[in-house]
């Protein structure tokens, strides 16, 4: 019983009894519905760094994706991978 008032005494203390008898002071009820928010709001930033981590793709911005055969050898030829003849070989075949 002497520990049951001791405890009574403390929540006394810092704000009586808060809500439901023995819950949370009133003036910390805003401070836990900060970190409530601040928690939602990094788990939902960890999701979606979750997300955009594991379906990455290798398509650069602002590099063009080429569609067709012509333009992928286009895009070689510019990059030094294939040469002049083999470029105009390959356009020729096309």
């Amino acid at each position: 019983m002497a520990g049951l008032l001791g405890m009574m005494n403390v929540l006394a203390r810092f704000g009586g009894e808060g809500i439901g008898r023995g819950g949370p002071p009133l003036w910390m009820m805003p401070i836990m519905a900060v970190f409530g928010v601040i928690f939602v709001v990094l788990f939902v930033l960890f999701v979606f760094w979750l997300v955009r981590y594991f379906y990455r793709t290798e398509i650069v911005p602002g590099k063009p994706v080429p569609e067709t055969p012509l333009g992928i050898a286009q895009l070689r030829y510019a990059a030094g991978e294939i040469s002049a003849e083999e470029f105009d070989n390959i356009k020729q075949r096309l």
